[in-house]
């Protein structure tokens, strides 16, 4: 099979309907921020963001909360403690970019913020990063400095992943492919998907996230794509978030351990081809095998692990005709119209 390089024409499954992103409530102002949250099974973390978010804001803003099908009574509890936000209970849990993609349709300001149920955010930081962006017109997508509880920055931007990063992440020598986090605002090439900041008028151009990435790898399509439509996606220190992380993916951890791998297929499916995809398939199947090894060598020490995590993706990785069928998927990307 060819490579296959970014999609210029927006495939949509046959049961998508464009939703034209208009105002809910046309008494209210127009908003600068749009704030889209997802939610799956975050109750608690979702109404302690919500708490700051509707605390003295600084701009004219909107939130969007889309709840993947909880089961922890999110979406009744957002309802009667902030009918400020627009919560939006779906049917099914479609993953964070069907999530984001049902956020985007009834977004309205011409900044569209992704940010996670984990991550903390109040006004001074949201105000000082939608002022950054504002002074860098040729930018699409921003993100910012992320820190962990301790205060320790986390790494939140990336290179564009390449099949030859993985030969050396199988045999544990990952490290020696990063690229060093950046000191000052730079150009870079993906930032991290939980607080992620999106200039509204680009999305016409480059559509929604793509549907077929449950988890992981959607925020690294989705910034390829910017850059392929000529656009430019930039790391801000200007604002700093906290982010937890994981917090909502713990709930399902061999699901969520497995949609890494098969995002991570899809995505070089897309990009780089059958070809390549084989290899990079070959190269997880490596790592993970050693990995296995591993723990299996720790569980007979009596130290529990997560050689059952390792087991499925092993199981997974070597299913036949695995790769054929990742790359015969089609795009899942909604087209999104201008905001009226």
């Amino acid at each position: 099979m060819p490579s296959r390089g970014p999609a210029t024409t927006l495939a949509t499954s046959p049961v998508r309907r464009c939703i034209m992103r208009t105002a809910t409530n046309p008494m209210s102002p127009t908003p600068v921020l749009s704030i889209v949250v997802v939610n799956w099974n975050t109750r608690d973390l979702l109404l302690t963001l919500l708490g700051r978010l509707f605390t003295q804001p600084a701009l004219p803003f909107e939130v969007l909360v889309v709840d993947n099908q909880s089961a922890d009574d999110s979406v009744a509890s957002a309802r009667a403690q902030f009918s400020q936000a627009l919560v939006l209970p779906q049917p099914k849990n479609g993953g964070f970019a069907y999530g984001v993609n049902r956020g985007l349709e009834r977004a309205r300001g011409r900044w569209i913020l992704l940010l996670n149920t984990d991550a903390e955010a109040g006004w001074e930081q949201l105000a000082r990063f939608v002022a950054a962006a504002e002074r860098e017109p040729g930018v699409a997508v921003f993100g910012p400095r992320i820190v962990d509880e301790h205060g320790v920055t986390q790494r939140s931007t990336w290179q564009r992943h390449l099949p030859r990063h993985y030969l050396p992440q199988a045999l544990f020598l990952g490290r020696f492919t990063e690229t060093p986090m950046p000191q000052q605002a730079s150009d870079v090439d993906c930032v991290s998907g939980c607080v992620f900041l999106i200039r509204a008028d680009v999305l016409p151009q480059v559509g929604g996230f793509d549907e077929r990435f449950f988890m992981y790898f959607e925020e690294a399509d989705f910034c390829g794509r910017v850059r392929a439509a000529g656009h430019r996606v930039r790391w801000l220190p200007d604002a700093s978030f906290l982010h937890v992380g994981g917090l909502s993916a713990a709930q399902s951890a061999q699901r969520t351990f497995l949609a890494f791998r098969e995002s991570c297929l899809l995505y070089h499916a897309q990009w780089h081809g059958r070809l390549w995809t084989g290899y990079v398939r070959a190269c997880l199947t490596l790592g993970i095998a050693l990995r296995l090894v591993a723990w299996l060598c720790l569980a007979l020490l009596g130290k529990r692990g997560r050689a059952a995590l390792y087991w499925s993706a092993l199981r997974q990785l070597l299913r036949p005709g695995y790769v054929g069928e990742l790359c015969r998927r089609p795009r899942e990307v909604p087209p999104l119209p201008p905001i009226k």
